[in-house]
């Protein structure tokens, strides 16, 4: 999944941290536990030279309680000029980290939370519009209203009496209806092509919602989903819409995820377009190859095979090889060791790539990490020990 709405928000430059900790409280009222960790964190970035102005950043918004119950997590970002990023995590990570600079595995556990999308509650004139980013929490959930589009049609009730003038009323109505189903139509059509969400929810009016989707193009039509229970009128149950709404778009999450994969199933049965193993992946990454990059879950954490694994790298985020004598290949001439899961979400956002984190019950990927490309010639490596899970019931 893309994260670079994300990535794009983070500055450049070196004084830029990513802290994620366990954001749970001991208590209702209890959230010093959650500030001792976060200062654990900050001791261990002054030691790595973190300016005192961007940690200061970070520690204001850290008092902030996130007021979400039960376990979860939390990434902020932050540079000199202030925080840019702070997300709910659906669960505490295994560890609390702080890294210096982006870390970008984070970001797209984030991203994994979160869907963006378009609804549009609908009745016979025209429709009210918003779109949103939704998240896991509410602490995290922000949208974009984006205002009403009224069709330019009035008659829009049909009479119940016989009679020819009825019928040329209720002829009349009915046409109302549909012209400005299509002015509605069209709107999202245009929002959808502009602001891409990735799902377009359509509620309310039955009728009203059935002469819209009809007349959506192809783009808008592919995302589009009837939502029951909405309305643009008063005296909707907003806590019975917002359960179903929940609902649909974890739906949509799992779909997502798994989209991903089938993605990479076709590729790699076929010998296409896909790759796996930290060697492989590591060399697709330094060509820009990477479309999107797969990470089992289970090599994320603290003592997983990606945090305790070294690379090596120049300056430049492409610039990464498994030896130094590989990266030296890549012009470098002084290179350093790296962190591996740094050095691999690094150069994977550099190329605009997604990220997508697997579940270990749903694919068994030979070091846990995999790939699919833009393209694929003759020198690109390739590694064919993928497996599928045989439980269909993860995602």
């Amino acid at each position: 999944m893309q994260i670079d709405w994300l990535t794009s928000l983070v500055p450049s430059g070196d004084d830029v941290v990513t802290v994620t900790f366990d954001a749970t409280r001991e208590s209702e009222n209890g959230y010093q536990a959650v500030l001792t960790r976060w200062r654990d964190i900050r001791r261990t970035l002054e030691g790595r030279g973190v300016s005192a102005r961007t940690l200061d950043h970070v520690e204001e918004q850290a008092r902030v309680p996130t007021h979400v119950p039960g376990k979860h997590g939390r990434t902020i970002v932050a540079g000199p000029d202030g925080v840019v990023i702070d997300r709910v995590l659906p669960e505490p990570p295994s560890d609390d980290t702080g890294v210096v600079g982006l870390d970008v595995v984070s970001l797209a556990k984030v991203a994994d939370g979160t869907v963006a999308y378009l609804l549009a509650e609908i009745d016979r004139t025209g429709a009210d519009l918003t779109l949103q980013r939704h998240a896991a929490f509410e602490y995290e959930t922000g949208g974009d209203e984006l205002g009403s589009v009224e069709g330019d049609q009035d008659v829009i009730n049909k009479v119940r009496r016989a009679g020819m003038a009825t019928r040329r009323l209720q002829a009349r109505a009915e046409d109302s209806w549909e012209r400005n189903a299509e002015t509605v139509a069209v709107e999202l059509d245009r929002i959808v092509t502009e602001r891409r969400p990735e799902l377009l929810l359509l509620t309310g009016d039955i009728r009203a919602v059935a002469l819209v989707r009809e007349r959506l193009g192809a783009e808008a039509g592919a995302i589009a989903t009837v939502l029951e229970g909405g309305s643009r009128a008063a005296g909707v149950n907003e806590q019975a819409f917002e359960r179903k709404l929940h609902e649909v778009l974890e739906v949509f999450r799992v779909r997502r995820r798994e989209g991903v994969l089938d993605r990479f199933r076709q590729e790699q049965g076929r010998d296409g377009t896909a790759t796996q193993s930290v060697d492989d992946v590591v060399t697709a990454l330094s060509r820009g190859q990477v479309a999107e990059l797969l990470l089992r879950e289970d090599t994320t954490g603290r003592n997983s095979q990606l945090r305790l694994r070294s690379l090596w790298a120049g300056d430049g985020a492409l610039e990464i090889a498994t030896t130094p004598a590989l990266v030296a290949d890549l012009g470098v001439s002084e290179p350093r060791e790296v962190r591996a899961d740094l050095a691999i979400g690094r150069a994977a956002a550099e190329q605009a790539a997604g990220v997508t984190i697997v579940d270990e019950a749903a694919a068994e990927l030979v070091d846990g990490v995999g790939a699919l490309l833009r393209w694929r010639d003759a020198s690109t490596p390739s590694e064919h020990a993928y497996k599928v899970s045989g439980d269909n019931a993860r995602s």
